[in-house]
């Protein structure tokens, strides 16, 4: 009796409803479950019964044959993987999930997935979930060095191993050294040479113009200069002692050719020649009429103009006095270096100015080891400040009790950092920015990044990679099964499984310190709840219609 398709159809909308209930109820329950992803159910129409054809027509007709459904049923249930919003929870071991993918999780032999990152050590050192499962990643070697991609393991943490020391093998400098840290020895004139009229006499003034003389010179006369040279001698070492002398002789020769465009019998001429005996010691310049003496050597000089004679003619020569006595000053840096055992020895690097855009380096360790190679040398920059001698200085020393020796490396300035050492006229900056060595450590902390590195804190201030968590990617999310605590398993129908670490897969990120919450919407599921009460309800009405008609029909027999 065609009823009985009208009490089916109201069965089946009563069973799929009630599934769809199932379903609500389920996301409603796991409305705080940690990685939880919803469900969804779609319906499909059962098949149709053919009442038989429409009556005439032929292929004029609209359709060719009459058809009547026979209910609903449950196509398919969906799970929504969409990204659940991150929950801070302040624990290093809760880690959330950013983007596709699954932390990998292993049951016995088996590997398992979840996105519900709320995991802890237990007491082995295993990083496990809260069924006891463990993580799957990649441990470290003792280097601290990662190598992803190929089989994973169980994230093990030794919390009782120490960190073992290094011995420092690169010490970097950085910075300026001043091109003032030292200075040279000036004298100057107590008087200025001038010329008619009170104006400041200039290199091209003729000595018979100056002002100061008052017997003009001629040919064969005669200006001497008895000086003290940078050593402190006062003679030239003949026996019996010959005095350091300049002498300049009035109406003598240009240079030629004459470059400089000197005139003859000037103060530029006088100058001249003064320098050109006086060589690597020092000199002579005029500045605003003033003689002034410049020391060729830098730092602490004892150059000095002891007396200056006029041979027939006069002349008012000045007297000399010290303007800068000349200072050796050093730039000094410091640091630990640590040898094989892990002990730390004290580096002094003393930097001395020498000589313009030239410096001189000594090292030695305060605790008295002894430095075998490398303890001194020099260094130089160019007229731009800039390094022109090796920027690596090699040093090796004996620590003693019991340790290797210990070569190393001191770096001025590093390029791949983008720090530079420099000789500028500025302040003196130049220090020691790092040293890579160090001693035994404790592990006392630890944290995981982005890529899902477990990084150890030690107490000697390092931290190094101890393992790397592992991600999960399937081709088809839909395709995988759910099998408890969700936890999901892939299936033929989720393609091929992928496991490497987060950094390789685009967009994939790990939060230390929360955990991704459940993608529930309440306010759909409340709304979905609605609609299928009343569906129900309404399919229980077609069958208690379909039996009243049903009882009709009995009735006729009466």
């Amino acid at each position: 009796m065609s009823l009985i398709r009208s009490l089916n159809s109201g069965v089946s909308g009563l069973r799929a409803f009630q599934t769809k209930m199932d379903v609500i109820g389920n996301n409603i329950a796991n409305v705080e479950t940690a990685g939880f992803k919803s469900s969804r159910v779609s319906f499909a129409e059962m098949m149709n019964q053919r009442l038989g054809r429409p009556g005439g027509g032929g292929e004029s007709s609209p359709q060719l044959s009459n058809q009547v459904g026979l209910g609903v049923r449950v196509s398919s249930i969906d799970r929504d993987f969409s990204q659940g919003a991150l929950q801070t929870t302040g624990r290093t071991t809760d880690l959330a999930l950013e983007g596709d993918g699954f932390f990998v999780v292993k049951s016995g032999t088996q590997d398992l997935m979840t996105r519900a990152g709320n995991f802890v050590f237990n007491k082995d050192g295993f990083l496990v979930d809260q069924g006891g499962r463990f993580v799957q990643g990649y441990n470290a070697d003792v280097r601290g060095n990662v190598l992803a991609g190929g089989r994973t393991d169980n994230i093990r943490v030794d919390f009782e191993n120490a960190l073992p020391p290094k011995h420092t093998d690169l010490v970097t400098l950085a910075g300026n050294l001043s091109a003032n840290t030292s200075t040279n020895r000036v004298l100057q004139a107590l008087n200025s040479f001038t010329v008619a009229g009170g104006g400041a006499a200039t290199l091209a003034t003729p000595l018979n113009d100056l002002v100061q003389t008052l017997d003009d010179l001629v040919a064969g006369n005669t200006i001497v200069i008895n000086y003290t040279d940078n050593a402190g001698a006062t003679d030239n070492g003949a026996v019996p002692p010959v005095p350091h002398t300049l002498t300049f002789t009035y109406d003598d020769a240009l240079p030629v050719p004459n470059p400089a465009g000197l005139v003859q019998n000037s103060l530029g001429h006088l100058l001249h020649v003064l320098n050109d005996q006086l060589g690597n010691e020092g000199t002579f310049s005029l500045v605003d009429g003033m003689l002034m003496l410049r020391s060729a050597e830098l730092g602490d000089s004892q150059l000095n103009i002891d007396s200056i004679a006029v041979t027939d003619g006069k002349i008012n020569m000045p007297s000399f006095q010290t303007i800068n006595a000349g200072q050796t000053n050093t730039q000094t840096m410091s640091t630990t270096v640590y040898d094989d055992l892990g002990r730390g020895h004290s580096l002094l690097l003393e930097f001395v100015q020498t000589a313009d855009n030239t410096w001189e380096y000594t090292a030695r360790f305060l605790d008295g080891q002894v430095i075998t190679d490398g303890a001194t040398g020099q260094i130089t920059f160019d007229e731009l400040g800039q390094l022109t001698s090796a920027n690596t200085l090699n040093m090796t020393f004996e620590p003693g009790n019991g340790a290797n020796t210990v070569t190393f490396d001191v770096s001025l300035g590093d390029t791949a950092q983008g720090t530079q050492f420099t000789q500028y006229a500025g302040s003196n900056t130049a220090k020691v920015i790092n040293q890579n060595g160090y001693t035994q450590g404790a592990l006392v902390d630890m944290n995981v990044d982005s890529d899902g590195r477990v990084q150890g804190i030690y107490d000697n201030g390092k931290s190094m990679v101890l393992a790397q968590l592992a991600i999960a990617q399937v081709q088809n999310q839909n395709g995988m099964e759910m099998v408890d605590g969700g936890l999901f398993m892939a299936t033929s129908a989720a393609g091929e499984v992928f496991i490497d670490v987060a950094q390789n897969f685009a967009g994939t990120n790990i939060n230390a310190g929360a955990l991704e919450g459940s993608n529930v919407d309440l306010a759909k599921e409340f709304t979905d709840m609605i609609t299928s009460q009343r569906a129900y309800q309404s399919n229980a009405r077609v069958i208690s219609t379909s039996d009243d008609m049903l009882q009709e029909a009995v009735n006729l027999k009466r």
